[in-house]
């Protein structure tokens, strides 16, 4: 008996269809030849390219923005970057959107694409330097590409809904973005009290601001984060010490601007 059972085991492994199975990376992969690694560049080429998307999708529309309203936007955008050279050392001229909406948001793409809407502007957008804060938080997430990541299928369009809810992260990595925006704002020459200003008046609006944020929670985190931060720096130096205090005339031409236009 134990010499069939040794003929057999050497018939076996001396026949030549016998293969014992193994498990390589050889060329032979188990996955589809279609398939491909999302790096983070697909990311952001992806996120860059919602810009379009979001345009011509139904229901969005933008207003645009033409001579002194252009300017100024583009000029206050520029103040922002070209006194943060060294922090924003990718960063190009930016493209600043306009879009009529009942809801107030800001939100932006890679590549220095920011989104306002028409409402926020309106309404909540009082001062000067609360439009500077606005664009350095977007102006930081943009440079430093601080974006949730998500896969999304193209559809062809993309909703307010949908976009806004890309742009969210958690708390925690908001409040670092509100730190180096309010360095970049005071370096830009605006009262950086009018940071924690924009944020107290969300907190104090969150109904309006939940499309925005996605839950009530979390400005009121923001709020305190920021605060803390405030007050352990608060013995450096005096905060409006060289801080333009007032609004230019052309901040209001722009305020003008944007709530007489039609689409």
């Amino acid at each position: 008996m134990k010499a069939f059972q040794l003929f057999l085991f050497l018939s076996l492994f001396s026949c030549s269809q016998f293969r014992i199975p193994t498990f390589s990376r050889s060329s032979e992969s188990l996955l589809p030849k279609t398939y491909a690694t999302t790096e983070q560049e697909d990311f952001i080429n992806q996120l860059k390219s919602f810009e379009k998307i979001f345009l011509s999708t139904n229901g969005v529309q933008e207003i645009m923005l033409r001579g002194k309203a252009r300017d100024y936007i583009e000029n206050l955008s520029l103040v922002i970057l070209q006194n943060n050279e060294l922090f924003f050392s990718n960063a190009k001229k930016p493209t600043i959107h306009v879009i009529k909406s009942a809801i107030p948001f800001h939100f932006s793409l890679p590549g220095g694409i920011v989104f306002l809407s028409n409402s926020l502007i309106n309404k909540y957008i009082k001062h000067e330097a609360i439009l500077a804060s606005i664009l350095a938080f977007e102006f930081v997430r943009s440079e430093k590409q601080l974006y949730g990541k998500n896969y999304i299928i193209p559809t062809g369009y993309l909703s307010l809904d949908r976009v806004l809810g890309i742009n969210r992260i958690a708390s925690a990595e908001k409040s670092e973005i509100h730190k180096w925006a309010y360095y970049t704002i005071r370096r830009a020459g605006f009262d950086g009290a009018y940071y924690l200003s924009w944020l107290q008046t969300m907190n104090r609006n969150t109904a309006d601001f939940i499309p925005l944020l996605g839950e009530a929670g979390s400005i009121s985190r923001e709020e305190a984060m920021f605060k803390a931060f405030l007050i352990r720096r608060s013995k450096l130096e005096d905060e409006r010490a060289f801080a333009r205090r007032e609004s230019s005339k052309d901040f209001y031409q722009f305020l003008f601007y944007v709530k007489d236009s039609n689409v």
